[in-house]
């Protein structure tokens, strides 16, 4: 039915495989543009993709309908959809000055981050930590935060020195330390907002190699010693696997050591072979537990050593659907337990596994990780199958136990939600009026955000 091989290679689904295995393109199509799951709409919205500044000026100054800037499409929250124009950046993808010295580089806001990750290996640089994906654009992943793993490491936008952007009333600014210094926490998370994104200023760290363990541990064991695997490793996740009461960890750590081969990638045969296993047991989630529980205790555990860009993110091609929630780091793990009971009790058909990960505070004002450090937990459901329940019992758990949505990722928080839970949310909904005061860059799901007329 399932050896225990592909079982493996069905959990690192989720996990971090190998940067260099197989992928799907993801960019949005050239008509009808939907995002990555498919979970939004196709859009009827004209498609543009401006060679230059002055022609992205022009867009936004002449377009009716709102316009939106896409990266990837890898968010499910309604940021892109309008009626105007959804501007692609792929044009806006060099890298620029580079200060070697300082570790410091201008990039491309549209560059992705799978583009840019070699190209700064040549230069001897590397980004300081990764997402568990790398194909979104620069500007798509630091506008809404997204984020690695590490106690000490934070989210990709906590490395933003500086922005050039075009603003909602057509005109250019830069943010940095030479120019509006003051509003560089605004411009980190900005959720394309303030402005559409040309060139990006990343602080960087020298090129570096990791060295990836992966194991499989009892779900309870894991739960106990997470704090402290936290704080021993450079970065430390894990991965529930509903109904198995096994957990997949994942550490990653420098190195100088050689490099040592990777395996074939199988995870896409293995994500459907849990499905089948979903699909044959669903009703018998003992039987289901026991035959995972058991293969699951007796995979092989994984050690390689690689370039930092080649372990740190993975090749995702079967599609889901994601809610994520950052929460106290001293209730992420009890928030966790909840959801995997409330799952396990009532929902069956979930089969993907469940993730855990923690980032280091930042100060900008719309990161989830402002105040301090926080545990990301996030859940996923295949992309055919219904997850409202996500949003009616899932996330009121997530809601009780004081966390904020990944900006990116399904939720249902309101824009006083959002006041709520960020206390610089007023603030940057004021410099957002002020630099776009016709609402140019506003679409459905910002205007309510923002309740903006």
């Amino acid at each position: 039915m399932m050896d225990r091989r592909s079982l493996l290679a069905a959990i690192g689904a989720m996990a971090l495989m190998p940067a260099e295995a197989k992928q799907t393109d993801t960019s949005p199509q050239s008509a009808g543009w939907q995002n990555w799951s498919k979970s939004l709409p196709p859009q009827k919205a004209q498609i543009v993709m401006p060679d230059n500044v002055a022609a992205l000026a022009d867009i936004i100054r002449q377009t009716d309908g709102g316009v939106r800037p896409v990266g990837s499409g890898h968010s499910w929250t309604g940021l892109v959809p309008c009626d105007g124009a959804i501007v692609r950046l792929d044009k806006f993808n060099a890298i620029g000055a580079i200060d070697e010295k300082a570790q410091t580089a201008w990039m491309g806001a549209g560059a992705r981050l799978k583009d840019l990750s070699p190209q700064l290996a040549e230069k001897g640089l590397a980004f300081r930590n990764l997402g568990d994906i790398d194909v979104q654009s620069l500007a798509g992943a630091t506008s809404t935060a997204t984020h690695g793993t590490g106690r000490d490491l934070p989210c990709l936008a906590a490395e933003i020195l500086g922005v050039r952007m075009i603003t909602g009333a057509g005109e250019a600014m830069e943010i940095s330390a030479q120019e509006n210094p003051d509003l560089l926490p605004a411009a980190q998370v900005s959720l394309g907002a303030l402005g559409i994104l040309t060139e990006i200023q990343m602080q960087l760290v020298a090129r570096h190699k990791l060295h990836r363990r992966v194991w499989f541990a009892p779900y309870a064991q894991v739960l106990a010693d997470a704090q402290q695997l936290f704080a021993d490793n450079r970065n430390f996740e894990f991965f529930y696997l509903p109904f198995s009461n096994m957990a997949m960890c994942i550490t990653h750590n420098i190195t100088t050591a050689a490099d040592t081969p990777r395996a074939h990638d199988e995870s896409d045969d293995g994500v459907m072979q849990l499905k089948a296993l979903r699909d044959w047991l669903g009703w018998f989630p003992y039987l289901r537990k026991k035959l995972l529980s058991a293969a699951i205790a007796a995979a092989p555990e994984e050690d390689i050593i690689g370039e930092s860009w080649q372990l740190l993110s993975s090749a995702r091609n079967v599609h889901f659907n994601e809610m994520e929630f950052h929460l106290p780091v001293d209730k992420g793990l009890d928030a966790l337990e909840e959801v995997r009971a409330h799952i396990e009790k009532h929902r069956s058909a979930v089969f993907f596994p469940f993730e855990c990960r923690m980032v280091a505070p930042d100060k900008a004002w719309l990161s989830p990780f402002n105040d301090g450090p926080r545990m990301s937990v996030a859940v996923h459901t295949h992309a055919p199958d219904q997850y409202e329940f996500l949003f009616t019992e899932i996330e009121p758990i997530f809601r009780r136990y004081g966390g904020r949505p990944h900006w990116g990722k399904l939720n249902r928080f309101s824009g006083a939600d959002m006041r709520n839970v960020y206390p610089q949310f007023e603030a940057f909904a004021k410099l957002r009026a002020t630099l776009d005061p016709q609402g140019r860059l506003l679409n459905p799901y910002l205007r309510d955000l923002f309740g903006a007329a």
